[in-house]
This record gives C-alpha cells, structure tokens and sequence, in this order.
C-alpha cells in the first residue's frame, strides 16, 4: 500500500512539475514587450502553450492576435483588427494550423458580416477593448 501511494505520489509530481516547465518556457518565450515609434506591443503567454498579441499602432489601429492556449501550432490561431481605431473590430480573419499551412479557414469584414455574425464580432470588440484598457502605456514620442 506504501510502495502504490509512493508511485502515485512519484507520477504526479512528475507530471505537475513537467506540466510547470512547459507553461514556464511558454512564459519565457512569449512574455514580452515591444515599444518602437511605430507600434506598442504586449504578448502574454495563454495556458500551456498559447499566447495572445495585443497590438496598437501609431495611427491609432490595433491587432489582437490569438494563439490556442495548447498546442499554438496545432490549432487555427485568429487575427482581430480595429483598422480604424474606433475600438471595433474590422475584420476577424483565422487561420488553420501549419498542418493546413496556415491557410485562410474565414475572413469576416464588419462593412459585410457585421448582421449574419454579431455575436462574434461583439465578443470581438469587448476583447480588443479589454486588452486596449489592460495595455494601454504611453508610447514612445512620435
């Protein structure tokens, strides 16, 4: 009965300490912070091995770029942009993993798809407006 509890207690500590170092990697290679004339951005790593962009740009537009929170290159990662800089999202485009190579699986454009997909893009905006608040540090003079 000791020997069992001993081995359980041996597998599962194993197997929080390797799920800490992935979720710890993930943190070391996607925490970071970019402020250049042109555009601020903040990346925060997301679960064990996602992480989501925040992007504004000097212009006043922004990009949320959003990687799944397991397996980033496994799943369809999914771009949001306010173009405009008005708060609201003007297009959500996703993207299929690299088994798919990347490619283009929807484009949604306010102007268009707005009706047929407002609850996505309503989701689309609260995001983006609670990243914009989250991030929003001054940016280097322009």
């Amino acid at each position: 009965m000791k020997d069992t509890l001993k081995m359980i207690g041996l597998y599962v500590g194993v197997t929080l300490a390797l799920l800490g170092l992935a979720r710890g990697i993930n943190i070391h290679f996607n925490n970071r912070t970019i402020n250049k004339p042109a555009y601020y951005m903040e990346s925060r790593a997301i679960g064990l091995s996602g992480h989501v962009e925040y992007i504004k740009y000097a212009d006043g537009s922004q990009d949320v770029k959003e990687y799944p929170g397991f397996g980033h290159r496994l799943f369809d990662s999914q771009l949001s942009q306010d173009l405009d800089g008005d708060g609201l999202v003007d297009r959500i485009r996703k993207n299929g993993s690299e088994f798919k190579m990347n490619g283009l699986s929807e484009l949604l454009v306010r102007k268009y798809d707005y009706e047929s997909n407002k609850e996505r893009f309503d989701k689309e905006d609260k995001k983006l407006q609670e990243l914009a608040t989250k991030y929003s540090k001054p940016f280097i003079n322009f």
